[in-house]
């Protein structure tokens, strides 16, 4: 059997996985269940992406959260944010003032 090699870096669809994963559990966190998938639905029909593209284009997550709650969306931005420092060993003081797709195009430069 097979162990995987230590200290290889993650492919590129493990960091997506994991970006995903970051903001699902953020708006999971926030907003609950049943919410998050009607917010899924409601991006979806708003911008023509899936949930997915916002890996390839974070600003639409974030242009569609401010649109969407105003003032508020900075609390699922932090959440999120903090989700992705967790998932990718990033320590929080370093992003304090980085935006959430700033955020994940630089997860993504690190790839």
């Amino acid at each position: 059997m097979a162990s995987p090699q230590r200290g290889k870096s993650a492919s590129a669809e493990e960091v997506r996985a994991k970006i995903l994963e970051a903001i699902d559990e953020g708006f999971k966190d926030i907003l609950g269940d049943s919410c998050s998938r009607a917010i899924y639905y409601y991006f979806q029909t708003r911008t023509g992406l899936q949930i997915g593209g916002v890996v390839e284009r974070p600003e639409a997550l974030v242009s569609f959260l401010r649109e969407m709650f105003k003032a508020g969306a900075r609390v699922l931005e932090r959440r999120i944010t903090e989700k992705l420092c967790v998932k990718f060993d990033v320590n929080p003081r370093e992003v304090g003032g980085t935006d959430l797709a700033s955020l994940i195009r630089k997860i993504l430069s690190k790839k």
